[in-house]
């Protein structure tokens, strides 16, 4: 929705061109998927492997697109390690390529996040998230601690 014309939901979904997505989901095994979205790398090597300066990083370090310079030669689909740039036409380009650009003009949490139905989704500094996830796990180790004392 974040990219569409429209802004809804039914908008963007009824679009002739839809907006392409930034980030997809890759299908893991046994029917569990996992998020696949840009990391926004301190050093990204996409940036550096684009011939056009396409791929930008803004002063915030948030990796940018501009997709009038690029010219569909993926080499920046290439470069990432992660896989987080997708190949394909955007609206108007026919060689721009996808990916995320956490859509966070506003300062707000990325769309994506603030649209996950289940929460799965997180916008959190790794760090920031590993040291919540080990404070969260001990108090639920200390409460089944105490439950099996008593």
């Amino acid at each position: 929705m974040a990219h569409s014309d429209t802004k809804t939901l039914y908008g963007a979904i009824s679009e002739q061109m839809p907006p392409a997505g930034g980030m997809h989901v890759e299908q893991g095994g046994k029917g569990r998927g996992f998020p696949l979205g840009c990391r926004h790398c301190q050093d990204p090597q996409c940036v550096r492997a684009c011939v056009t300066k396409a791929l930008y990083m803004s002063a915030d370090g948030i990796i940018l697109n501009d997709k009038r310079r690029c010219i569909g030669c993926l080499m920046c689909f290439i470069a990432c390690p992660f896989g987080a740039i997708e190949k394909g036409a955007h609206k108007t380009e026919a060689y721009a390529i996808s990916k995320c650009d956490l859509c966070t003009s506003s300062g707000q949490e990325p769309a994506c996040v603030n649209a996950c139905p289940t929460k799965a989704l997180v916008f959190e500094n790794p760090d920031d998230f590993s040291k919540n996830r080990r404070a969260k796990y001990l108090i639920e180790l200390a409460a089944s601690s105490e439950a099996a004392i008593s």
